[in-house]
């Protein structure tokens, strides 16, 4: 099957690489700029074309620019005429429908998105990830069973979800990913606050955050969960507090996730409605008395 990618970063060139690799023929890229173009060409030993010609030239067109350019490029091959009947053009933003393809659609394109619950930092790091994660589908369904095909061959999981759904999904990603790094981020301004010093604060934490994830992994939520929240330990919590009053914003993060620890220690069943509601009552008085 003839692929082609307009887009030349890091998710774009490991589907390109890993593709190509499952026996996908990729006929072509093009990019904002030449250089990245010329190097992921270099990586897949393909030509470096304009996107009207990737686009004539591919049976699966891949846009993997930028969030904010998909629309646009989509619109730019459209004037160009380089959409086709039957021709699959996606995707693979988390946070926007396949509509954002509406000018490939009226041109008799079939498209779709197609997400990566998956954080890459490299092209590297994403040509090993890919393999084992979930994508999440969402679009024409005429489209569905080539992109499983796909998903299959590069080594991955799927579901499929409306295109209504896709905005409070990718809420749940930036949550799962984006949210945990400023959490831990939080944790180290905490121990900053303690007088750890630097070199030894993250150090020192990550193995109780792997150590969590792997309890999560093996026990699942709300079962991993520990704790003082999870013993209805309201001293313990009291004391916290008291040591941020002179620390709003840490206080506040501290408020927040502990209201919503306290609906998962209910969750666990090691807490009773009683301990929650004192619980409750100690996280949000200092919540609203801070602000």
């Amino acid at each position: 099957m003839k692929i082609g990618f307009i887009g030349a970063g890091k998710v774009g060139s490991a589907m390109a690489v890993l593709l190509q690799k499952a026996g996908y023929q990729v006929v072509g890229v093009a990019s904002r700029t030449k250089e990245s173009a010329q190097a992921m060409a270099k990586l897949l030993d393909c030509p470096v074309l304009s996107k009207g010609d990737v686009a004539r030239r591919s049976e699966v067109l891949f846009l993997t620019t930028s969030d904010d350019a998909i629309g646009h490029v989509a619109e730019e091959v459209a004037s160009d005429g380089a959409f086709y009947s039957g021709q699959v053009v996606l995707h693979m933003s988390g946070a926007h429908t396949a509509q954002l393809l509406d000018a490939a659609a009226k041109q008799g394109a079939i498209t779709l998105s197609l997400h990566p619950i998956q954080s890459f930092a490299s092209v590297e790091r994403a040509i090993e990830l890919i393999p084992g994660t979930y994508f999440s589908i969402e679009g024409d369904d005429r489209g569905y069973d080539l992109a499983i095909k796909m998903v299959e061959d590069l080594g991955g999981n799927h579901f499929m979800l409306d295109s209504e759904s896709k905005v409070l999904y990718h809420a749940a990603a930036s949550v799962s990913s984006n949210y945990l790094v400023a959490l831990l981020d939080t944790a180290m301004k905490l121990l900053a606050e303690a007088g750890v010093p630097e070199e030894l604060r993250l150090a020192a934490f990550l193995p109780l955050v792997t150590g969590t994830l792997e309890n999560v992994k093996k026990l699942g939520i709300p079962k991993a969960l520990t704790g003082p929240i999870s013993r209805g330990d309201c001293g313990t919590v009291k004391k916290h507090l008291q040591a941020m009053e002179d620390l709003p914003q840490l206080a506040s993060a501290y408020q927040i996730l502990g209201l919503a620890t306290v609906d998962t220690a209910i969750n666990k069943g090691t807490i009773s409605e009683e301990q929650a509601k004192a619980l409750r009552s100690l996280l949000a008085d200092h919540w609203h008395g801070m602000h």
